[in-house]
């Protein structure tokens, strides 16, 4: 039981903070009202502040419910909701006509039963099927009809109960909460530390109404009843603002992993949308140079031999792509074999590309570099006026792959951001996907990518930078 008691207890200073709330206007009101310091007066006018914190929790478990969606807490906030809303009516109406209120006890009492028999058949409901209208709005609803009862039975003729009758229809109003409290212990649905609490909180709301019987703890009675209901308000709030807490971790700890699970998705969406990109532009090259090989049956022995030797290659590095092979390693390649088939390709498809043999060789990953240039190569034919050039250097330890063309150039508000997923010019058709792919691809090798500086309308021209070692 202590573990129950103690799971969700949150910071000793909240209950502290609490039971200050609810009493420090007491003493307040006692020092400032001379006439309140009666017991029996300062216990009814403080109903008024107690049973409003009750409010305070049901809406708290209202809260919760909404959270969670837990038909156990929908309980929870509807009877909760029920107690601080007819006691709110309750103290009204004793504070409106005492005299009254106290000559019409046995129909007081009555109604309480009557409310008494109603917990204990929602908490029966409650462990069977689900609650199927808005927990806090039905609670304040029966709240008032019970209110409603209350100012209504002053007007019938008193039933003249005695003490004796009195005290054992209060002790058989306890027995009904305390039965009501033991079948909450045993709800499923909710954690057992908040079904305990709010049990003993039910037992101590309970009582207070046992204690106020006529002859039973004689002068104690109004403080003791005071007492026991600051107690069960304190409870009732704590335990729903404990059980917040856990719904809160929950529902954080919820949004981090579904966050978590979109930035998956995401980088999956990135890395399907990149290889559809790359297979793409493979399959165009492809296409093409099966075009010019099947419409112009004239072409020379030796250009009919370059342009299928193109078409071999792409469609190896299309094969590596659909089967996820891609050369992961770095290897000694030589980069007039690894660009010669793109500059077929794009030269099949009518671009004017002006590249020679450079006879230099790479520590590199041929397929990357195929795609990069591709890219490159692309990006330069749309733009070009005329023609686009490629030409590779090798200077120091460093090999420059530069691939350039005549057109209007990249905007200068462009320069800094060309490389982003995404980022393409306002003149450009494609999805700002190409360049990025590139840029990663070089980083990953140890190189890099980058956009040379010109003047406007003098053209672009990117360098994509391979190391002289395979980076570790």
């Amino acid at each position: 039981m202590r573990r129950w008691l103690d799971r969700g207890a949150g910071d000793g200073r909240t209950v502290l903070a609490l039971v200050l709330v609810l009493t420090v206007p007491l003493l307040l009101l006692g020092w400032l009202v001379p006439s309140a310091r009666d017991l029996d007066r300062a216990a009814l006018s403080y109903e008024l502040l107690v049973y409003p914190s009750v409010l305070v929790a049901g809406l708290l478990f209202y809260v919760c419910w909404r959270m969670s969606g837990n038909p156990t807490t929908a309980w929870l906030a509807a009877g909760v909701t029920v107690v601080g809303a007819q006691g709110v009516g309750l103290a009204a109406v004793r504070l409106a006509q005492p005299t009254a209120f106290a000559a019409h006890a046995g129909w007081m009492t009555g109604i309480d039963l009557a409310l008494q028999a109603l917990v204990v058949a929602g908490t029966v409901l409650a462990a069977r099927r689900p609650l199927h209208v808005d927990p806090f709005l039905a609670g304040l609803v029966v709240g008032a009809v019970v209110t409603a009862l209350r100012a209504t039975a002053l007007d019938l003729p008193a039933l003249g109960l005695s003490g004796t009758a009195l005290r054992g229809l209060a002790v058989l109003l306890f027995v009904g909460q305390a039965c009501a409290a033991l079948l909450l212990t045993r709800l499923s649905g909710a954690p057992g530390w908040v079904r305990l609490r709010i049990g003993l909180a039910s037992v101590a709301l309970g009582f207070s109404q046992l204690v106020l019987a006529p002859g039973l703890f004689e002068d104690l009675e109004a403080a003791l009843a005071t007492v026991l209901r600051i107690g069960g308000a304190v409870v009732l709030i704590h335990t729903a603002l404990a059980l917040l807490q856990v719904n809160t971790r929950r529902y954080g700890s919820t949004v981090r992993s579904l966050h978590r699970r979109m930035e998956h998705l995401e980088a999956d969406a990135r890395v399907n949308r990149e290889r559809l990109h790359e297979i793409g532009a493979t399959i165009a090259g492809i296409a093409n140079v099966s075009q010019v090989l099947h419409t112009h049956p004239g072409i020379s022995p030796d250009r009919r031999r370059h342009l299928e030797q193109a078409m071999d290659a792409e469609a190896s590095r299309l094969q590596r792509l659909m089967d996820d092979r891609r050369t992961t390693r770095f290897e000694q390649a030589d980069l007039d074999a690894v660009l010669e088939p793109l500059v077929t390709a794009h030269q099949a498809r009518g671009r004017q590309v002006a590249w020679a043999p450079s006879q230099v060789k790479a520590l590199c990953r041929p397929d990357d570099v195929a795609e990069v240039v591709n890219i490159l190569l692309e990006n330069a034919a749309q733009h070009a006026r005329t023609a686009c050039t490629l030409e590779v250097d090798h200077a120091a330890d460093v090999i420059e792959i530069r691939v350039g063309d005549d057109g209007p150039g990249v905007p200068a508000d462009l320069a800094g951001t060309i490389f982003d997923w995404g980022r393409s010019g306002p003149a450009s058709t494609g999805q700002g996907i190409g360049l990025h792919i590139a840029h990663r691809l070089m980083v990953e090798q140890g190189g890099d990518l980058r956009l040379e500086p010109a003047p406007p309308g003098q053209g672009a021209t990117f360098v994509a930078v391979l190391p002289g070692e395979v980076p570790e």
